[in-house]
């Protein structure tokens, strides 16, 4: 339990952290409004690449990648832990 309250520890919320293909990070989004704008995409008929792979710490990733030929492509990566994905 938390101290001085009385109740458990709450489990981090899920995030989806946005990345360019340079792996700069753009921002967080709530992961229903990612999959809104990936749905948005995959009606306009732009091919997604997605996977699903773990952390160091074995905790799952979902990653999706929005091509981007104007300009720098969209990754999202889905954890459930409020920090960004780390490359080894």
């Amino acid at each position: 339990m938390e101290h001085g309250t009385d109740k458990p520890p709450q489990p981090p919320s899920p995030i989806a952290i946005a990345y360019d293909n340079h792996g700069s990070r753009w921002g967080t989004n709530t992961p229903e409004n990612a999959n809104t704008l990936i749905a948005h995409e995959r009606a306009a008929g732009t091919p997604i690449d997605e996977w699903n792979t773990v952390d160091r710490d074995g905790q799952p990733l979902r990653v999706v990648r929005i091509p981007d030929s104007d300009w720098l492509d969209t990754i999202f990566v889905f954890t459930t832990e409020a920090r960004p994905a780390v490359n080894a």
